[in-house]
């Protein structure tokens, strides 16, 4: 397990982010170089074309090997989290050697014999494993086991499980790019890890993922992640309603880029908050006049779909019955971005909202958090939870037969420069309700 170099890499709907992360000669990690491109083949979280995706990435990893000024051969990936369940499972082996002292392939077992009781069906399989707790011959609370000695050795994990077909497609765009899986890390864990302090993590919190095309709300607890919801909404649907009202109501055609832009610049998430008579400037489709736009007017549409967005939340939030919702909450992601965002958000929930923005030097924005958080998950993990994910196969996986006969200068370097091909405008369908919402604010 050689962890002075760690590339994160993050495979999101609207951007492709890399974090080279380096050991420094004090033992700690400083920031190498960064890579950020448009993100190709990839819906709501998901792998949709394969090659689209893989020269997205590609392009992603030759920007940051560009100013790291060496190649990038394995990475720590992201994995969202889209139709993820938790289990706990239990697994219990004989230690194997005469002297019964325990070695990394008696953990290595325990897991698989815990991994075996699961009994998944065919299109399910464990993304992700934490170790909560070994027994050696019946005493427990023990965090490592290795070089210890006993007879049986036991242990209890969390098991993560979500859809086989995502997590493959997104492991096989990742090796097309010519690069080698060396963890494979669910977003909400490597999160936590980062955002919260461990008093966040013991007490409770609740991490919302405002990502282009989905929201991820996760509770952590005790240290241990207790909870997960995802919806199919995020900050492009809040570009693409904005583009919407705007050609719809105002006659002003302007590009997603542009609406983005907006958004960007102007942007306010709590239209009740907003005291301000600013107005911009934008043209008229087809006319070459110019129509002042009110910003409490974009303010309007914004707060529209975020109502939608947090009444989702709070929908999934509210089934909770065993677990008590933490009074803590931060905002995360792309979408956390836009200005008055935690405002809202404590007037909806009625808890103590803070924005997560990572400080360090050229990753100043919440976008970066989930590269940023699995290298430094990675950089920070226990041996245990490393053998946990050498036990799902998803350690030093061997890239596909494309790449393998070919010279880290040679082909990986040719497949990483492909120029993209195509557009995938993103555009969801606009809501009426929206837009009712909308025109009562104006009535």
């Amino acid at each position: 397990m050689n962890n002075d170099v760690i590339v994160g890499l993050d495979v999101g709907s609207d951007k492709i982010k890399c974090v080279i992360i380096k050991r420094t000669p004090n033992q700690h990690y400083g920031i190498v170089a960064v890579g950020e491109t448009v993100s190709q083949g990839v819906k709501h979280g998901m792998v949709v074309d394969i090659a689209a995706a893989s020269r997205s990435i590609a392009d992603a990893i030759a920007q940051a090997e560009s100013k790291a000024n060496f190649s990038i051969t394995e990475v720590s990936l992201s994995l969202p989290a889209i139709q993820i369940s938790m289990r706990h499972l239990h697994g219990s082996v004989n230690v194997a050697r005469n002297d019964k002292r325990i070695t990394e392939d008696d953990v290595v077992n325990a897991f698989r014999q815990a991994i075996s009781t699961a009994q998944l069906p065919a299109n399910q399989e464990v993304v992700d494993l934490i170790p909560e707790e070994f027994v050696i011959d019946g005493f427990g609370q023990v965090p490592n086991p290795l070089d210890m000695v006993g007879v049986v050795l036991e242990v209890n994990a969390q098991a993560f499980i979500g859809p086989k077909t995502i997590v493959e497609n997104l492991k096989t765009a990742v090796r097309q790019a010519g690069l080698i899986i060396s963890e494979l890390i669910l977003s909400p864990i490597s999160e936590s890890e980062l955002i919260l302090s461990d008093n966040e993590q013991n007490e409770g919190s609740i991490i919302i993922d405002l990502g282009a095309f989905q929201t991820t709300a996760s509770i952590v607890k005790n240290h241990r992640l207790q909870f997960i919801a995802n919806i199919q909404q995020g900050g492009a649907y809040v570009t693409s309603d904005i583009r919407t009202v705007l050609a719809e109501e105002n006659h002003i055609s302007i590009s997603f880029d542009q609406a983005e832009q907006i958004k960007r610049d102007f942007g306010y998430a709590d239209p009740l908050r907003l005291e301000s008579g600013r107005k911009i400037e934008l043209n008229r489709a087809g006319s070459g006049q110019v129509q002042e736009v009110p910003v409490s007017y974009l303010s309007q549409i914004i707060g529209a779909r975020l109502e939608e967005i947090s009444s989702e939340l709070y929908a999934h939030l509210n089934q909770l019955q065993s677990l008590p919702v933490p009074r803590s909450m931060v905002l995360t992601g792309g979408g956390a971005a836009l200005a008055g965002i935690d405002d809202l958000f404590n007037k909806r929930f009625n808890k103590q909202v803070h924005v997560f923005v990572p400080q360090e030097i050229g990753l100043r924005h919440p976008s970066f958090v989930n590269s940023l958080s699995v290298a430094n998950y990675v950089a920070n993990q226990s041996v245990t939870d490393w053998l946990a994910k050498r036990t799902l196969n998803l350690a030093l996986v061997p890239p596909s037969s494309d790449f393998t006969q070919a010279g880290p200068e040679g082909e990986q370097q040719k497949a990483r420069k492909r120029n993209r091909t195509g557009s995938d405008e993103k555009k969801p369908g606009f809501l009426d309700k929206i837009k009712e919402y909308y025109s009562r604010m104006f009535e």
